[in-house]
């Protein structure tokens, strides 16, 4: 079965993580709550952006926003 194309531009990223939070994040793959490491990560930025505290930062106007460094 082929890969699925997004209708999304990815962009990969590096994330450094201690053993012991990788070690859980690979046994939630391994039996089947996620399809893989990548889909786990997306779906719990996901759920954290959710919350009322970031959504005031995401709502503020985009003037206000930093410049992204080191991109």
């Amino acid at each position: 079965m082929g890969r699925r194309k997004s209708k999304v531009p990815l962009v990969r990223i590096t994330v450094r993580l201690p053993t012991e939070l990788l070690m859980r994040v690979d046994r939630l793959v391994e039996r089947g709550v996620f399809k893989n490491r990548s889909h786990l990560v997306k779906q719990a930025l996901e759920e954290l952006i959710k919350e009322p505290k970031y959504q005031e930062v995401l709502n503020e106007k985009e003037d206000s926003f930093p410049t992204l460094r080191g991109r």
